[in-house]
């Protein structure tokens, strides 16, 4: 079991990153030391090339998600939105972000003997919902709109794959998910009746603490820092 401390599940650090109201960020996710993130402007040469789908980043950036650009995907951006996201589709006693469940997913990764690409890729294992959102696994597995979503999400997540070096099929990743899903559930939502994705899935042993959009941010971007520096 890894410990949860006061300010919930995977501890804390000395030296935070810490967000401000204009946007600090990696360039284009690339490693840097810590607490050296690079502040980035944009002008309006910076605006996409044609009208489309187009998400505006926090830093400024613009992204297709059907046609992503992989030198506009960044790790910051990344960070930050799924620290924004609330696990569950929204339906849940507290606010539980994506990036949490990341962090936690690539801690306990990490606690079974995965290698640094494994954890890595545990960390940006849900990277995609970043710029097409978290669509409740029942929807997104069980119906015509999901199917749609599936197809778009595959390919978004072989350009993140591709951007980030990602490493390919780690099975450890999908059990830990599975399992922390199931541990979520109990903790934040209601064991009412069975969803069949969790036949057979054991809760983790932990308990968690659900954090801050900020906190989740400052932790995954701190995770994020510490595996780049470690690959």
């Amino acid at each position: 079991m890894i410990a949860p401390d006061r300010t919930g599940y995977g501890g804390s650090s000395n030296d935070p990153v810490r967000t401000s109201p204009r946007a600090r960020v990696a360039p284009f996710g690339r490693a840097e030391p810590h607490g050296s993130l690079t502040e980035v402007t944009t002008s309006s040469h910076d605006a996409p090339p044609a009208a489309g789908p187009y998400l505006q980043t926090v830093s400024g950036r613009w992204v297709n998600p059907f046609d992503p650009d992989p030198a506009q995907l960044d790790a910051s951006d990344i960070a930050r939105a799924l620290a924004n996201q609330c696990r569950f589709g929204g339906h849940s006693r507290v606010f539980y972000s994506v990036a949490q469940h990341c962090v936690i997913v690539s801690r306990v990764v990490e606690e079974r003997g995965g290698d640094v690409e494994d954890v890595f890729a545990a960390l940006m294992h849900d990277a995609g919902e970043a710029y097409l959102g978290d669509m409740p696994h029942p929807l997104k597995h069980r119906s015509a709109l999901g199917a749609a979503f599936r197809d778009a999400e595959a390919q978004l997540e072989e350009a993140i794959r591709d951007r980030f070096k990602i490493k390919r099929s780690v099975p450890e990743v999908k059990a830990v998910d599975r399992a922390l899903l199931a541990t979520e559930r109990r903790a934040f939502s209601a064991e009412i009746w069975h969803w069949p994705e969790l036949q057979d899935v054991e809760p983790l042993d932990l308990e968690l603490t659900a954090w801050s959009p900020d906190k989740a941010a400052d932790e995954f971007a701190k995770r994020y820092a510490e595996l780049q520096a470690r690959r």
